[in-house]
């Protein structure tokens, strides 16, 4: 990890308040994080040394969402067309700005920003988001910075791939 980049992490940690009882490290393999999260322990997220987003606040990531769902391509259809493009929302959120992993509280907190009623069509729902998966499994066990290699498996992938890619592209996040 550069130099500059560890100044900017220890430098955000020391700002937020947070207070690091015993090692801080910079990078850490984590093995055994889930079971202590399940039983009520404090989660960790590892983001692999890649840039943090932009947009890194409630009201930054509600303004993308927002954008998102206006976006139309060069035939004047939406970008984000169904209900089960949601799932491609959920993984960049999780995967890089900290949101919810469970499905049930993804969908609590964008009711809780108001994006999760759209049109009837494309409004959020837990059984969408389950059944966004099993259409694309590849997507499951990847990070969506890698989805470019998998939009042209079929179009189900591409939805989800061209959601993915314009979110991250508005918050800021390289892939």
């Amino acid at each position: 990890m550069k130099k500059e980049n560890k100044q900017k992490i220890l430098e955000a940690v020391t700002k937020s308040g947070i207070t690091v009882n015993g090692d801080f490290v910079l990078e850490k393999h984590v093995e055994y994080e889930i079971g202590n999260v399940e039983n009520g322990g404090i989660g960790i997220q590892i983001n692999n040394g890649k840039e943090a987003p932009i947009a890194n606040t409630d009201k930054d990531i509600k303004s993308a969402i927002k954008a998102l769902l206006a976006e139309k391509d060069e035939k004047d259809a939406y970008l984000f067309q169904n209900k089960k493009q949601w799932w491609a929302v959920y993984r960049v959120l999780f995967y890089f700005c900290n949101y919810p992993t469970q499905m049930t509280a993804f969908e609590t907190k964008m009711k809780e920003l108001e994006v999760a009623k759209i049109d009837g069509k494309r409004d959020l729902s837990y059984e969408s988001l389950s059944a966004a998966v099993k259409e694309v499994p590849l997507m499951a066990i990847c990070s969506p910075t890698t989805w470019n290699t998998l939009k042209d498996k079929s179009d189900n992938y591409k939805q989800q791939y061209v959601v993915a890619d314009y979110l991250m592209q508005k918050m800021g996040i390289k892939s």
